[in-house]
């Protein structure tokens, strides 16, 4: 009883400030896609520290805690004995399926009011390879049929494909017996995707590059890595010293990308900025008690954009690109305020009646769940 009461608190914490990370990471992510669009690139993308916040880049810490969180998740349902794949994969298919549908009923419906409509087979093809998480290997052999309002959703292909084999890698016998071997594996595994990302980024081009799931997975191997390592990180002192070391070269990292080389993002920066962004992770999910950085990361505006973070990815550039294309001749600050609001409408129509509603069917039906669930069940539905 007193073990349960003890740890409740940490589990509250870790878990809120992982969401707070998460709020952070999709900030970044909607200032950079609504650069050059919603705005133009104007001076304040002259000035560097201003620049590295409304530049790209921060993606990668999706893939990272995303990774931890559920990886960690199965291990532990493994030493139970109550995992079951297939319940995982029906999970996955409700968890991210119930708006992606919505996202592609609308996006249909909103492209019948444009000025040049694309062909009923296009919009087919895109909807159909979004749905079945392949829509990044469908850019590389049609990439200009490709539609930009459903364009970020690569990151789920890569995402999705990577988990399907996730269960796979995590099996008893290699967890329980050879977690060392499976780490340095998993290790190698990080450099040979970062070694082929360069080869596909000279033989075919940075946009190939940046969406192919042999070239984007190192974030989420890490991630596996990360969570593999809990039990060894849980005999090391000191994470909230390091918390407060890794967080700052993050936003170092983060900030000085637009200042790098053009590229630099899937060259050595990618490696530096993957590898501390798990120590991060790790690093909040180790911590015995809330310190400075936590708190501030569990700051509620910032908890409340990383619980909402799916709902915001998913819908916030075909918000982005349909108002501008029909809103040419606005003033840019009219037209962001309208897209703003737009988001916001949909975001909170989403939580409140798709989300939630999802969350409560995946924690409470048996069919999706051979246990109660905890806290950090509930952190790894929202991923």
């Amino acid at each position: 009883m007193s073990e349960a009461v003890t740890r409740a608190p940490r589990g509250a914490t870790r878990v809120a400030a992982l969401d707070g990370l998460r709020g952070l990471v999709i900030v970044s992510v909607v200032l950079n896609h609504a650069g050059g669009v919603l705005w133009p690139h104007g001076a304040a993308y002259d000035v560097p520290v201003v620049n590295g916040l409304l530049g790209g880049g921060a993606v990668i810490v999706f893939f990272v805690v995303g990774s931890f969180i559920v990886a960690s998740g199965l291990v532990r349902d493994r030493e139970r004995g109550t995992f079951d794949p297939w319940r995982f994969y029906l999970r996955r298919l409700v968890r991210l399926g119930a708006q992606l549908v919505l996202l592609c009923a609308a996006v249909a419906v909103a492209l019948q009011f444009d000025p040049v409509p694309p062909s009923g087979e296009v919009l087919a093809n895109n909807i159909l390879h979004v749905l079945t998480y392949t829509f990044n290997e469908y850019g590389q052999t049609d990439f200009f049929s490709v539609r930009a309002e459903l364009g970020h959703l690569w990151y789920l292909s890569v995402q999705q494909q990577c988990y399907l084999v996730l269960p796979l890698l995590l099996a008893p016998i290699l967890v329980r017996r050879y977690r060392w071997a499976l780490v340095v594996a998993l290790i190698g595994v990080c450099g040979l995707v970062y070694w082929w990302r360069q080869e596909v980024v000279d033989d075919r081009g940075w946009v190939i590059a940046s969406s192919l799931t042999s070239t984007r997975a190192d974030g989420l191997v890490w991630g596996v890595v990360m969570a593999l390592l809990i039990p060894v990180a849980a005999r090391v002192r000191g994470w909230r010293h390091l918390l407060w070391i890794s967080g700052l070269v993050l936003v170092v990292l983060k900030l000085v990308l637009p200042e790098l080389p053009e590229l630099a993002y899937l060259g050595p920066w990618s490696l530096a900025f993957t590898f501390v962004a798990g120590i991060v992770v790790l690093a909040i999910w180790q911590l015995d008690e809330p310190t400075r950085v936590s708190r501030l990361l569990s700051w509620s505006p910032l908890r409340r954009l990383g619980r909402a973070s799916l709902s915001i990815f998913l819908w916030h550039l075909p918000i982005i690109v349909i108002i501008t294309r029909h809103t040419p001749d606005w003033r840019w600050q009219v037209r962001t305020l309208l897209a703003l609001v737009v988001l916001v409408a949909v975001v909170v129509v989403m939580e409140r009646y798709v989300e939630e509603p999802v969350r409560r069917l995946l924690a409470s039906r048996p069919v999706f769940r051979l246990r109660p669930a905890t806290a950090a069940d509930e952190q790894a539905a929202r991923t």
